[in-house]
């Protein structure tokens, strides 16, 4: 799988920027302990900055639907990708 041109960033609650990857109507947010969560669209708000996707939660429930989505969430590896390319 080849990682997409776009770099896309999920903002916490906190503030911290975090690594996402959109498939589809999902998208998968790399955590800094690594863990990879899934989040579908109606769960988040998209606001670009400086021509980047960023994504935050906007306290919306996954559809019911959701329950039964089987999106492969994407290697480790194309979140390293998005952290280089957002370094260099």
């Amino acid at each position: 799988m080849s990682v997409k041109e776009s770099v896309d960033w999920y903002e916490n609650q906190e503030g911290t920027c975090l690594p996402a990857i959109r498939i589809l109507e999902c998208v998968f947010v790399l955590e800094e302990s690594e863990k990879i969560l899934h989040l579908h669209t109606e769960e988040l708000d998209i606001k670009l900055v400086d021509s980047e996707a960023r994504y935050f939660k906007n306290g919306t429930p996954p559809l019911e639907e959701r329950a039964r989505c089987q999106v492969i969430p994407p290697f480790v590896n194309a979140f390293r990708a998005i952290k280089l390319r957002k370094a260099g």
